[in-house]
């Protein structure tokens, strides 16, 4: 029975003097002001995986909206009912092709395909910022 105490009392002691030093390194990033989360996500470069998943939400939810712009697209070149339905029958197909993109963005944000979390598709009419001087298709 003494010697099982011995282990136990040798056992408090490791786990005792382990404790503090333990807090004490947790501590040190908030003691000199620094943010434990931007500490994370600057050393696991997690922004670029939230950006790709931030493109793909746009691009799942607005896909439709190529649909619009396509027909706005055609119908400022030639003022026809044929330009009205090519743009449609185009923007639902680039709008199909959009949310797609934007499902395998959202599904594998995590992974670094294609190369360094470049984007597949180019920036939507509506939200390129070169363009705001653009008018709505409605107006």
């Amino acid at each position: 029975m003494r010697v099982r105490g011995r282990w136990v009392a040798v056992g408090a002691c490791v786990v005792g003097l382990s404790v503090p030093t333990a807090w004490a390194a947790t501590d040190s990033s908030a003691a000199s002001g620094g943010d434990r989360i931007e500490d994370t996500m600057s050393r696991y470069n997690v922004q670029p995986a939230l950006d790709k998943l931030g493109r793909g939400a746009t691009n799942f939810l607005g896909g439709w909206l190529e649909i619009p712009y396509t027909i706005h697209q055609h119908s400022s070149q030639s003022d026809t009912a044929g330009s009205f339905l090519t743009g449609t029958a185009r923007g639902a197909v680039r709008g199909a092709i959009r949310t797609a993109v934007g499902l395998y963005e959202m599904v594998t944000f995590c992974l670094p395909y294609p190369e360094q979390y470049a984007p597949i598709l180019p920036t939507l009419g509506y939200f390129d910022k070169r363009g705001r001087s653009k008018r709505l298709p409605l107006e």
